[in-house]
């Protein structure tokens, strides 16, 4: 099967142009359904593909399937590819500019790039969903386990992203995976001290 870059999801066009992640989130689905969900395989064991290959996805399923949104979203983490996602977010913008363009990151892009990139992002979308799914620094490290060099400043700088994104401008979600054990309300609680909205989600 090949891999899959763009693809139709609810009212939406969603993007995976990564594999690489700097956490293996407990509840995340690629290893339990082996980098499938639904008719997709986003294993990109070709390698990650060109700024215009993914835009050439796009038009494919935007001729298919009325969209609201084109969202940053596959199993891996887009941040990683900071430059590319600029890149590709200019080029939806002018094709499509009444389009929101959203990202759905795990909050470690300011790690990954060793500076604080929400004004990069500001200039390029309209909104970022932040997956922290705890309001507890301990149970962040157990949920998400993080690589090594992510352990030790990671949740920390989740919230220093967060917050960094509100500040920009950015319309910012932040969400929590209904899991055992997790303070859903405290996470609400931590989301709104950061001046961001929250919302739950369920287990896939």
């Amino acid at each position: 099967m090949n891999p899959t870059i763009a693809y139709p999801f609810k009212r939406g066009i969603y993007l995976n142009i990564t594999n690489r992640c700097p956490t293996a989130c407990r509840f995340c689905i690629k290893r339990i359904l082996n980098w499938r969900f639904e008719r997709w395989n986003f294993r990109l064991a070709g390698g990650e593909p060109s700024v215009a290959k993914i835009l050439a996805a796009v038009s494919v399923v935007a001729k298919r399937k009325a969209f609201k949104e084109v969202v940053f979203c596959g199993y891996g983490e887009n941040t990683f590819r900071l430059p590319e996602m600029l890149k590709i977010c200019r080029a939806l913008r002018s094709r499509w500019p009444r389009t929101t363009l959203r990202l759905n990151t795990v909050g470690l892009g300011n790690l990954i790039w060793k500076r604080d990139i929400a004004a990069d992002l500001a200039g390029a979308l309209d909104a970022v969903a932040v997956s922290l799914n705890t309001a507890d620094p301990a149970q962040w490290l157990e949920i998400h386990a993080p690589l090594r060099r992510f352990r030790a400043d990671g949740f920390a700088s989740a919230l220093g992203f967060i917050r960094s994104c509100v500040g920009a401008g950015l319309r910012t979600t932040v969400t929590a995976v209904k899991l055992p054990g997790v303070d859903l309300d405290a996470v609400r609680r931590l989301a709104g001290s950061l001046g961001a909205s929250f919302r739950p989600r369920p287990v896939l």
